[in-house]
């Protein structure tokens, strides 16, 4: 009888192992695509400004 709980207590910590396992690896993955995508759209926006200087006001006609 021991050793059938003794098993049934080894798949249980088995199972929520590699639960943690993939919960760890899951919240892992969503955390890189998360800072890949931060830095894409970060020099993205630099990439643009460079390309896109803000246009020096000089005069009145500027503004209409």
């Amino acid at each position: 009888m021991s050793a059938l709980i003794l098993i049934l207590l080894v798949i249980v910590g088995a199972v929520l192992l590699t639960g943690f396992l993939l919960f760890a690896l899951m919240l892992v993955a969503v955390f890189l695509v998360l800072i890949v995508g931060l830095y894409a759209y970060i020099r993205l926006k630099l990439w643009w400004y460079r390309r896109h200087p803000p246009k020096v006001l000089e005069g009145p006609e500027d503004y209409f």
